[in-house]
């Protein structure tokens, strides 16, 4: 057994690999759990005893992910034995070895957190998948909504924790939606020659300003140790720049407060047609052994929105914009891609909306018999039925371990 050099605690391992994940990137992770079954991990039990906890290696982790997924699987074929459903529901890897080569499918979008990794542990075999989809000539990208890294970044968090040889994936490979944001800006803005100032303003991390610089911005805002707060007379006196900036973008910000808001609310106010663009609008994470909501960059989005009167344009999962830019950028079939992800709302609704042959869905992440459940009682019904369809999987298996294809 390989022992890694940190120890990670169970059944709280979940704390620790959303803080070894923040810490990396600046954002949180938004979709690993805590190592507890899942009834007890939505559950309403008070927080478990010294006395339950192990220690235990990040193999140990990876495991125990693949029995829990795998035991999920079990619970959704039960629920669906009765039911009549399009959803495929995939239980060996010979029979989505066999469902991949009958669809065609060549071009692979992966989610991360969730589907690749949690925090810093990885999942079931996602290492050999990976080495045979590239093997097999197959076209990789990884597309996530994690807006705290930049393509480099991820690019090597990748590599490692999947224990890949280092330059075995490219960053034309990373797809994060701070670099969408970039490069959106930069063709809406400066290809057109839209852009005056050439100047943004970023409420986020590093990385996603660093993205910006990429593409030919110049920035302000960002990270800053400046005070919290911001009274009415000081707004009333700030010193703003000379000049406007052409967009404000917004990335999930772990210290975003009051006067972050208004100063962000006041440079769109100063110039109408800045643009205000979100890099998702991702409503909440997961947190914690009992499944603790944590504010996702949607709530950030939400309250610029209303203080200013804009409205954002998403460049993130499920936007048709990011699906647009995929398809000019790298020539995409979509009749030949799979997306596969853990999420119903992000992952799944991104590629049924943007029409891909197959929408996986894997259970290592945030989604449970409980919310697939959920989701189909609402199909039944006749609120939002049209917007419940778009997030119904096409396939759903285990873990992306489950994709191992044989060389051809």
């Amino acid at each position: 057994m390989r022992f890694l050099s940190r120890q990670v605690v169970l059944p709280l391992f979940l704390s620790y690999s959303v803080s070894a994940w923040s810490m990396w990137t600046g954002n949180p992770s938004p979709s690993s759990h805590p190592h507890k079954t899942r009834k007890q991990l939505f559950s309403t039990e008070q927080n478990p005893q010294e006395s339950d906890v192990v220690l235990c290696t990040s193999a140990d982790i990876t495991e125990n992910i693949r029995h829990e997924s795998e035991q999920e699987m079990e619970k959704v074929a039960q629920y669906f034995h009765s039911k009549q459903s399009s959803i495929r529901l995939i239980k060996t890897k010979e029979e989505l070895t066999s469902y991949m080569s009958s669809n065609n499918i060549n071009n692979y979008l992966f989610d991360c957190d969730g589907v690749l990794y949690r925090g810093s542990d990885p999942m079931p075999d996602a290492s050999q998948t990976m080495q045979s989809l590239l093997d097999n000539g197959k076209q990789v990208f990884f597309v996530t909504n994690n807006a705290g890294s930049s393509r480099s970044e991820l690019k090597n968090k990748l590599e490692k924790v999947l224990s890949l040889p280092k330059g075995t994936l490219q960053e034309e490979m990373m797809i994060g939606s701070a670099f969408v944001a970039a490069r959106y800006l930069r063709s809406l803005l400066i290809n057109e020659n839209k852009a005056i100032h050439k100047r943004v303003h970023v409420i986020g991390t590093a990385g996603l300003c660093q993205e910006m610089r990429n593409a030919g911005f110049d920035i302000s805002g960002g990270p800053d140790d400046s005070p919290s707060g911001m009274s009415r007379e000081e707004l009333a006196s700030y010193p703003f720049p000379e000049g406007e900036i052409d967009a404000v973008v917004i990335g999930l910000d772990n210290d975003f407060n009051y006067r972050k808001l208004c100063i962000a609310t006041v440079l769109l106010q100063r110039n109408p047609q800045a643009v205000l663009v979100a890099t998702n609008r991702d409503a909440f994470d997961l947190v914690g052994y009992d499944a603790r909501h944590l504010p996702g960059n949607g709530a950030l989005v939400s309250s610029v929105e209303v203080a200013s009167g804009r409205t954002a344009i998403n460049v993130g999962k499920p936007s048709p914009v990011l699906a647009n830019w995929l398809m000019e950028e790298f020539n995409l079939n979509l009749d030949e891609t799979m997306m596969i992800g853990d999420r119903l709302d992000t992952d799944v609704k991104f590629g049924n909306c943007s029409r891909m042959k197959c929408s996986a869905l894997v259970l290592t992440g945030c989604t449970t018999v409980n919310e697939i459940e959920e989701l189909m009682l609402r199909m039944e019904g006749d609120t939002n039925k049209e917007e419940s369809r778009e997030m119904i999987p096409t396939t759903i298996f285990p873990h992306v371990g489950y994709m191992v294809v044989n060389d051809t």
